[in-house]
């Protein structure tokens, strides 16, 4: 049997890091404008980056969703400015999040932060606001034992590396509540009534009132969370010095 010797010296192809095929694939169907974010999607296989449904053009201008959103519509006070979502809640994109939160497949973390970082350059090309602090919806102490991260600070964290953000911890969360998915909009927006509260410390030591406050999830569903989070922040600062909260999360249900 031949020997191909030039298969050693040549370059291997690396696995996806979502479904472990070779990742061959063109950097020219991915989104984002920053490097690093680029880089890590075009690790991925052809078949994973086209399964991404992107939100490419929201119809709400407010929570970012690409169909009419009645929770906008009927929301009649709103504590953050507007928020973006990076792509659609489908079930390929549960199976991607559930990987990483569930079953502890770390490499996945930078995967999703690049995908976010999508939205992020999307809302930035909307408003005007410049953001320096970003920081992100809390955990119960409870969850942070049993999966031993907060995914959304670990998302936040990377995007302000990326972007030359201020990371700071701003929120923590006061009860445990069970998950979100399993409730009705009405129970979820009264679970969220007073689950948090400012760190104060971090607050105040930072000059934010004059830019915007960047606030991190992973899912939106019917902004309860969101909102909840943005007053508790605004609130946080004199009336005349409240700055705006703007939400940035990985899907919209």
């Amino acid at each position: 049997m031949p020997i191909n010797f030039r298969s050693w010296f040549a370059p291997s192809e690396a696995a996806c890091p979502v479904c472990g095929r070779n990742a061959v694939n063109s950097s020219s169907a991915i989104p984002v404008r920053h490097p690093t974010p680029r880089r890590i999607l075009s690790s991925l296989c052809a078949s994973c980056l086209r399964s991404i449904p992107w939100i490419v053009h929201p119809l709400c201008r407010i929570c970012g969703r690409m169909e009419r959103c009645e929770d906008c519509v009927r929301r009649k006070a709103r504590n953050y400015a507007l928020s973006r979502c990076a792509v659609r809640y489908d079930n390929t994109m549960k199976d991607w999040l559930a990987l990483y939160k569930y079953r502890g497949n770390e490499q996945l973390e930078s995967v999703l932060a690049a995908v976010l970082a999508f939205a992020y350059e999307r809302l930035t090309g909307t408003v005007t606001t410049g953001f320096q602090i970003i920081t992100a919806v809390p955990i119960a102490p409870e969850r942070m034992r049993d999966r031993g991260f907060n995914q959304a600070e670990r998302l936040a964290r990377r995007l302000a590396e990326w972007y030359g953000l201020d990371y700071e911890t701003l929120l923590f969360r006061l009860r445990h509540t069970e998950k979100q998915s399993l409730k009705s909009r009405r129970s979820r927006v009264v679970d969220m009534r007073g689950n948090f509260a400012a760190e104060s410390s971090g607050l105040f030591s930072t000059s934010v009132a004059s830019t915007g406050i960047l606030l991190i999830d992973d899912i939106y569903t019917t902004g309860s969370t969101l909102d909840e989070c943005a007053r508790v922040l605004r609130e946080s600062f004199h009336m005349e010095n409240r700055p705006d909260v703007y939400g940035l999360l990985w899907a919209r249900s």
